[in-house]
């Protein structure tokens, strides 16, 4: 086992979302050099009008990357915040997040598959925050996906009264971070907060070099 199921938020994961936000800020220069000097370019000099786009394009396109890392610094830091409780089925929120991230698989010459028991399994946590960790984690998981291979959920209810979510990949996921021993890249990271701040575990387990899977459970109503 990889992560110790249920551990506390601990310094290096601190560490983490310091070094994750300064990253940030640090490249956010890029893309604003790049769309100034682009323009000043333009004006001083003869660009084609498909020049000039392509270099815009490029500057935002590098903009709006970051400002989605934002968000998931933003969320990472209100993962163990408390939040409203509801009832939640369990497998209807997958269903949903499936058919949200599905278009985003197939483009990538991948699919994401849901198995799930027959029963209605429901747990109690906050909707919209399990929801953004899981679609997260899943688009993280598809980077390093095999190109064809299926990334797989597999929801069933577990022992000792907990839900259990099951996620295999063919991958060759990298766990820690370089730039900060010990700890875990900020998408696994916002899961395992998520889930642990509702009452549940996340963790790796060990198998396959070539094949990720990863285990999250939480307490049924």
């Amino acid at each position: 086992m990889i992560l110790v199921p249920g551990t506390p938020t601990s310094e290096p994961q601190s560490s983490t979302e310091r070094a994750f936000i300064s990253e940030i800020f640090h490249s956010l220069s890029q893309p604003l050099t790049a769309l100034h000097c682009s323009l000043d370019l333009a004006l001083r000099r003869d660009r084609t009008l498909q020049q000039l786009r392509a270099s815009v394009q490029a500057a935002l396109e590098h903009a709006e990357r970051l400002r989605q890392r934002l968000l998931l610094a933003r969320a990472l830091n209100a993962a163990s915040e408390p939040a409203e409780p509801e009832a939640i089925d369990l497998g209807e929120l997958l269903f949903e997040l499936q058919a949200d991230l599905s278009p985003l698989f197939e483009c990538a010459g991948g699919r994401l598959e849901l198995q799930r028991s027959g029963e209605a399994i429901f747990v109690c946590g906050n909707k919209s925050r399990l929801m953004q960790a899981l679609f997260v984690f899943l688009e993280y998981l598809l980077r390093y996906s095999v190109v064809g291979e299926p990334l797989l959920m597999f929801l069933s209810a577990g022992e000792q009264g907990r839900a259990e979510l099951r996620i295999e990949a063919s991958s060759s996921l990298p766990i820690g971070r370089d730039d900060v021993p010990g700890a875990l890249p900020c998408e696994m990271e916002l899961a395992r907060r998520t889930f642990v701040a509702a009452g549940g575990d996340f963790w790796s387990e060990e198998g396959d070099v070539k094949r990720s899977v990863w285990v999250a459970t939480l307490p049924m109503r």
